[in-house]
């Protein structure tokens, strides 16, 4: 159940960049992220969190998701300690505010999540 609820977030984050993929070039252009990881990555997290919903926790999805969202917040967090004012983008353009140590905290939450999961599974 951890690993669906988790999979549904990065599915609908990903689904909220494809909705408006010029605002999230954008922003992830204004965030010095490279072309082609803007281009890619909604697909990956629809990808990734489609297979938490609809399969049973494996170790490689499990592990690919927590690897995508440990990425995820150490840019959160290096982009927090820099001051970044850039809208964080998490969500596509639904919400357009910089990143904040609310966004570190939703993501080390998901990652206990996927760790609990994972205990659970195996």
């Amino acid at each position: 159940m951890f690993a669906a609820v988790v999979g549904a977030v990065l599915a609908v984050a990903g689904a909220s960049k494809l909705l408006d993929m010029e605002s999230w070039r954008r922003d992830a252009r204004a965030q010095a992220v490279w072309p082609f990881v803007a281009n890619v990555l909604p697909f990956v997290e629809i990808l990734i969190g489609a297979a938490l919903v609809a399969l049973p926790p494996s170790p490689a999805t499990l592990g690919a998701a927590t690897a995508l969202l440990l990425v995820f917040t150490v840019f959160l967090a290096v982009s927090i300690a820099a001051g970044s004012t850039v809208p964080c983008a998490c969500f596509g353009a639904v919400r357009r505010r910089p990143p904040g140590w609310r966004d570190v905290v939703r993501n080390l939450a998901l990652m206990s999540m996927l760790v609990a999961s994972a205990s659970l599974a195996g």
